[in-house]
């Protein structure tokens, strides 16, 4: 479910009913521009176990992971662009998978580093989930509105993601 203005209380309780009805083991946030305190409160208001979040900067809007008392976490990897945690039920010894929270770069020019860092992430013989807002399409008929996509800039995208081996969900 994508939710705006999270610091908003209005976001904040549709996260918490998501959060109620789906259980999920772990929350990505995307472009929050929370501080430390606030994400530790969210993580506590969602009954969550844990959090990390990647601080916003400069038009960076920051990233924030949450997770449940279900899984344990190891932060792998971190930068402006994403997360990356190893994920472990906590009542199980296996079951092993990598989880990354990802936001492509903004700027058009600057893209072909966000494939790069998605394809250096997704060097691990774990299974993989990854999600997020990669500011790009794989075709053009996911585009709406505002200005459209050249070939060159989506194929740079779907290279990217069959490296990685990613299967699109169709969300």
């Amino acid at each position: 479910s994508e939710l705006r203005g999270l610091g908003q209380p209005k976001a904040v309780r549709e996260v918490r009913s998501l959060c109620e009805l789906h259980r999920p083991w772990v929350v990505s946030l995307l472009e929050t521009r929370f501080f430390s305190d606030r994400v530790d409160g969210l993580v506590r208001s969602l009954g969550m176990e844990g959090g990390f979040r990647v601080a916003s900067y400069g038009r960076s809007e920051g990233l924030a992971l949450l997770w449940s008392q279900d899984v344990m976490v190891q932060l792998e990897s971190y930068d402006k662009l994403h997360i990356d945690v190893t994920v472990r039920l906590t009542s199980s010894q296996s079951g092993e998978w990598r989880f990354t929270t990802f936001y492509g770069e903004s700027r058009r020019e600057l893209r072909p580093k966000s494939w790069d860092l998605l394809k250096l992430s997704s060097r691990s013989n774990l299974p993989w989930i990854c999600v997020g807002y990669f500011n790009e399409v794989l075709r053009t008929e996911e585009h709406f509105g505002g200005q459209g996509r050249s070939e060159q800039q989506m194929e740079g995208f779907r290279e990217a993601v069959q490296a990685c081996g990613l299967i699109d969900l169709g969300f």
